[in-house]
């Protein structure tokens, strides 16, 4: 079995120990509104997609092998821009207790988008401030939590 084969199983048993765990506190057979309904639906939708795609590239997972396939790990599961925006989620979190969250919630925002090239500099400080603004009104007058 390849290694794509065994994380596939493990995801599939922990898909599985995720919907048997979520249905023990309330039968699913009682009520299809009860709490852990949506819990045991979304670990069936895990178990259901990883089994698809184990069924849909069986031949090109059996055509690899596993030194092959650990040669590819690396750079597939680990790329350099995760690495970095690891490092930018890292800055956010520490700058989140001197700043506080207005201020640091903006700079990451725009350091998220130019990063991510998705917007130049006016455009990104443009929608950093609408989707803070847009949190503060969700925040503060729907959910009535105080984010000073």
């Amino acid at each position: 079995m390849t290694l794509v084969g065994v994380l596939a199983l493990v995801g599939v048993g922990i898909g599985a120990a995720f919907a048997l765990r979520s249905s023990a506190p309330a039968p699913l057979a009682a009520s299809l509104s009860a709490s852990g309904v949506f819990p045991v639906f979304i670990a069936l939708v895990m178990i259901g997609s990883t089994l698809f795609v184990l069924w849909k590239n069986r031949v090109r997972y059996a055509a690899l092998r596993l030194v092959e396939e650990c040669r590819g790990v690396g750079p597939f599961v680990f790329p350099r821009t995760v690495g970095i925006y690891t490092g930018i989620l890292v800055l956010y979190i520490l700058l989140l207790e001197p700043l506080h969250f207005w201020p640091s919630a903006f700079l990451f925002l725009v350091g998220s988008f130019l990063f991510l090239k998705g917007a130049g500099w006016i455009r990104s400080i443009i929608v950093a401030i609408g989707m803070l603004v847009a949190i503060y009104v969700l925040f503060q007058y729907i959910f009535t939590v105080i984010l000073w």
